[in-house]
């Protein structure tokens, strides 16, 4: 009885190993979208940048950006940035 038992759960195991490498074939092997722009990949990193004023981690893409002295900066939120202007005049 316990053969059968380990043998169904090595079943279960190697069904799921084969689909999970199939599926990452067929994944890889897709073609890019119809009109010619790349799919995004699914575990692609994003760049991240620290907000000067509470030194918190932002991905660039969602990041509230003002020009100060003629660099941008990148902030977590407006009420940063708000505080990092006030706080750069003063």
């Amino acid at each position: 009885m316990i053969r059968i038992i380990l043998v169904f759960i090595l079943v279960v195991l190697l069904y799921q190993a084969v689909k999970t490498v199939v599926r990452s074939a067929i994944e890889a092997a897709r073609p890019d979208e119809p009109d010619g722009r790349q799919r995004p990949r699914r575990h692609a990193g994003e760049e991240m940048v620290q907000d000067p004023q509470c030194r918190t981690y932002i991905v660039k893409d969602r990041a509230v950006t003002r020009r100060v002295h003629g660099e941008v900066r990148y902030f977590c939120s407006i009420a940063c940035a708000d505080a990092y202007a006030r706080r750069e005049l003063s």
